[in-house]
């Protein structure tokens, strides 16, 4: 009884039933009076703190709980996951937690570093040089995808993009029920609806939510984003606070709370459930309704969650979902950037009428008086005019030319009056203002 059974990899011993979870999770600033300021960009978020964490839970018979439980977070007003996942796991790396000589000289290190700044930064942390890359926007694509050449023979680590996936999708796609819900969960992120994603740990869902958020760039998603909901979250109260009408996307591991938050949008329209697997079998091309509503009942027995019925409207491409099965089979590593590219693609494409229509806006006036560039306001049946005048280059569903024109119209609309397509114009506007004032470097 309370024998600790043990393993030896790599010259240290590991506990032989341990747990070992890094995910992130934002939880709301409650501490005004405390000064989190920057002096220059990114400046921070002034309402969201995020964390990142890595959990460690061992089987322990002498324990009153009977386990072991042990947690190291790092908080911070910046945004920036992968960075952090990468400081808890470097301080961890021996997998002690708690050894205090490791924390004083990762913070005393810490403390040493300059305010983030965009562009690169060579920070020193526990023997090793990190190259900090920080981009002017989160939403720009493809972040960490291009891996530069080390700036100094001392660099020992890979650079670090502040934005980038945690995961790749080598790592995460097994857990998605069919290929096919990629096409999916990028329409309803594309449009800044809710989403809601149910695994069986936090690391899997902060994992996912990460992935689908890059998965549209450079569309930034405009609804709130949970990448982990604990049960005593903030963000249960704050969704019946601000009604059921705000978007989201929330990674639960309770299905206990996804039935509390189903509740709560009780009229509402129901969100996109993204319902993951254990991902011991290979993804498959698609699941059909059986399968969905016997695993939904496994998840949530005696659950009012009906089997979803939601309309696509983008054509997914057969000949690339084969070949992200035949990668899958050959755990081919260029996995991840194809699915990367492949949406990145497709969202340009999605954009294109956009940028066309607003250059035929900016041909007459470019700046305004004060020299901030200027778009006319924005005319949605102008647009659609132009649209159907000129296409788009996204293959939209449809057996006919006719049906094909009325998703490409259906879809397009929902974006016009989405929060997506705000945020998306706000990030255009910024991004082209700095780079008139020569902030954004060369």
């Amino acid at each position: 009884m309370g024998e600790r059974h043990v393993e030896r990899r790599g010259g240290y011993e590991y506990p032989f039933n341990l747990q070992r979870f890094r995910f992130h999770y934002t939880i709301n600033n409650h501490s005004p009076d405390v000064q989190l300021q920057s002096p220059h960009p990114p400046y921070g978020s002034p309402s969201f703190l995020f964390a990142s964490c890595v959990f460690r839970q061992e089987a322990d018979r002498l324990s009153k709980r009977n386990y072991d439980q042990k947690t190291l977070i790092i908080v911070s007003h910046h945004e920036f996951p992968s960075f952090f996942l990468r400081i808890v796991r470097d301080i961890t790396a021996r997998d002690v937690i708690s050894n205090p000589d490791a924390l004083m000289a990762a913070c005393g290190q810490i403390a040493q570093w300059q305010p983030p700044s965009m562009g690169k930064q060579t920070l020193p942390f526990l023997g090793s040089l990190l190259e900090l890359h920080i981009a002017p926007h989160q939403s720009l694509p493809l972040q960490g995808l291009q891996i530069l050449p080390a700036i100094s023979e001392k660099l020992t680590t890979s650079p670090i993009y502040a934005y980038q996936p945690v995961a790749s999708w080598e790592k995460i796609i097994r857990y998605l029920p069919s290929l096919w819900d990629l096409y999916k969960a990028f329409e309803k992120m594309l449009l800044s609806e809710s989403v809601i994603v149910l695994a069986k740990n936090p690391q899997v869902c902060s994992e996912i939510i990460s992935a689908l958020v890059d998965l549209i760039r450079p569309i930034p998603y405009a609804g709130e984003c949970r990448p982990y909901a604990i049960m005593q979250s903030e963000f249960f109260a704050s969704n019946l606070e601000h009604g059921p009408n705000r978007s989201f996307v929330v990674g639960i591991t309770n299905p206990f709370l996804l039935k509390r938050l189903m509740a709560q949008l009780d009229g509402a329209k129901p969100p996109y459930i993204l319902y993951l697997r254990e991902g011991r079998t290979p993804t498959p091309l698609k699941v059909d309704k059986d399968d969905h509503q016997k695993r939904s009942n496994d998840e949530l027995p005696g659950s009012p969650v009906p089997l979803q019925h939601f309309k696509s409207y983008i054509k997914p491409d057969y000949s690339f979902l084969s070949s992200l099965e035949l990668m899958m089979t050959n755990n081919d590593p260029s996995l991840s950037p194809t699915i990367r590219r492949h949406f990145t693609y497709i969202a340009a494409q999605f954009l294109a009428p956009f940028n066309r229509y607003f250059a035929t806006l900016m041909s007459s006036v470019v700046t305004s008086p004060g020299g901030n560039l200027n778009y006319h306001n924005f005319s949605e049946a102008d647009f659609m005019k132009n649209l159907a005048h000129h296409g788009s280059s996204v293959p939209f569903k449809g057996n006919s030319a006719l049906a094909r024109h009325r998703s490409r119209d259906t879809l397009y609309l929902a974006f016009c009056r989405s929060a997506s397509f705000y945020s998306w114009l706000e990030m255009k506007l910024s991004l082209e203002k700095e780079a008139s004032a020569g902030l954004l470097g060369s």
